[in-house]
C-alpha cells in the first residue's frame, strides 16, 4: 500500500469507525467494513484500525494483558506488530491468544487460521431462514427488506430500537404506514426502573442510556412519522426485557440481550411460522397486544404490568 493509499486508508477508517459506533455496530463489523473498502488490509491491520488504536497503544494494551495474567511485559514494539499486520511475520500462539484479548475475538477473525468446527448436531432446525452472530452490515439488509416486504403487520418489540429512527429505516415503516400495514412498535419506558436496570448490566458506552437523549434522537423521529396514520401505534412498557422480537407476516427476527454486552452483540435469528419456536415468540407478541388493549389483564395488571401509549407529544423538540 502506497503512502497516499494509506493515508486515505486512515482517514476512512475513522469515518467508518464513527458511523458504525453510532449505529451500536460490533468491533468485527467495524473491522469487515475497513477490509471491504480497503481489501489490501489484512485482518490484524482492519481490528485495530477499527479499534482506533495506533501500533503503540495496541503495544500498551498487550501489556495490560499480560500484566493482568501476572506475566511479564512482552515488550511488543511498533516494528514487530506492523510485521505483523503487513504478514511479514506471525506471532506465537502466546502472542495471538493476547491479540484476541484485546480484540474480543477469535484467532480466525485475525488471520490466524481458520474456523474447521462443525455445527453441533441439530443446529439445522426447520422454519430457521438465517441467522447472524451479531448485528452486521448483511443483517441491517435483511430488516430493510423484512419491513418492504410487510404486506399486513409488523410488530416491533425491543430495548432502544436505536436503528428505526435513521432516515433509510423509518422511510420505509412510513411507505408500510401509507400503504396499509398495520405497524405495533412496543419500546420501553424511558424512565422506568426496569430501563434504568437494564442498563447497569449493559457497558458504559451505551449510546442511550440517557432518557432525555433516547426521547430526543428516537422517539420523537418515530412519532412524529406515526402521527398521519390510524394503523402505526407506539407504545411503552415497564418490565424488564431480554429479548428483541420484530414480527413481519408470518415472518420474525429475535435476538436476546445479555449481559455486559450492547444489544448490537446478540445473535440474531430469523424464524417463519413453521418453527418449533415460533409458537412461544408468537405467544410473547400476543401477550403484549392483549396487555395493550385489555384494560383489566390480570394477574398483570396487579403485579403491575403495563403498557400503554407513548406519553409523547410529537410537537415537543
Amino acid at each position: 500500500m502506497n503512502p497516499s493509499r494509506r493515508r486515505e486508508a486512515e482517514r476512512r477508517s475513522k469515518a467508518i469507525r464513527e458511523t458504525c459506533h453510532r449505529r451500536g455496530l460490533s468491533l468485527e463489523v467495524i473491522a469487515e467494513t475497513i477490509q471491504q473498502e480497503f481489501p489490501e488490509i489484512l485482518p490484524l491491520e482492519s481490528f485495530r484500525m477499527a479499534k482506533g488504536y495506533s501500533r503503540a497503544e495496541l503495544a500498551r494494551a498487550l501489556d495490560r494483558e499480560y500484566e493482568a495474567e501476572g506475566l511479564a511485559l512482552p515488550g511488543i514494539d511498533a516494528p514487530t506488530l506492523c510485521r505483523w499486520e503487513q504478514g511479514e511475520r506471525r506471532p506465537n500462539e502466546e502472542r495471538i491468544a493476547m491479540l484476541c484479548r484485546v480484540y474480543a475475538t477469535r484467532p480466525d477473525r485475525l488471520g490466524f487460521g481458520e474456523d474447521h468446527s462443525p455445527p453441533p448436531p441439530g443446529a439445522v432446525m426447520p422454519g430457521v431462514l438465517a441467522s447472524w452472530p451479531y448485528t452486521t452490515l448483511d443483517s441491517e439488509q435483511d430488516l430493510r427488506e423484512r419491513i418492504a416486504a410487510a404486506r399486513v403487520a409488523i410488530t416491533t418489540f425491543g430495548l432502544t430500537r436505536n436503528s428505526y429512527a435513521r432516515d433509510e429505516i423509518l422511510s420505509l415503516f412510513t411507505d408500510r404506514a401509507r400503504a396499509g400495514v398495520r405497524i405495533d412498535m412496543f419500546v420501553m419506558d424511558p424512565h422506568c426502573p426496569s430501563r434504568t436496570d437494564r442498563y447497569r448490566i449493559e457497558p458504559a458506552e451505551a449510546a442511550m442510556e440517557d432518557p432525555a437523549r433516547y426521547q430526543r434522537e428516537i422517539l420523537l423521529p418515530l412519532a412524529r412519522a406515526a402521527v398521519p396514520f390510524d394503523n402505526w401505534r407506539l407504545w411503552t412498557y415497564d418490565f424488564p426485557v431480554s429479548f428483541s422480537i420484530e414480527q413481519f407476516d408470518n415472518t420474525m427476527r429475535v435476538m436476546p440481550y445479555g449481559h455486559g454486552k450492547r444489544g448490537t452483540e446478540g445473535p440474531i435469528t430469523v424464524l417463519d411460522d413453521t418453527s418449533p419456536m415460533w409458537p412461544y415468540y408468537d405467544s410473547q407478541v400476543h401477550w403484549l397486544h392483549k396487555l395493550a388493549t385489555t384494560r383489566a389483564y390480570e394477574p398483570w395488571q396487579t403485579k403491575g404490568v403495563h403498557v400503554r401509549p407513548l406519553p409523547l407529544d410529537p410537537a415537543d423538540t
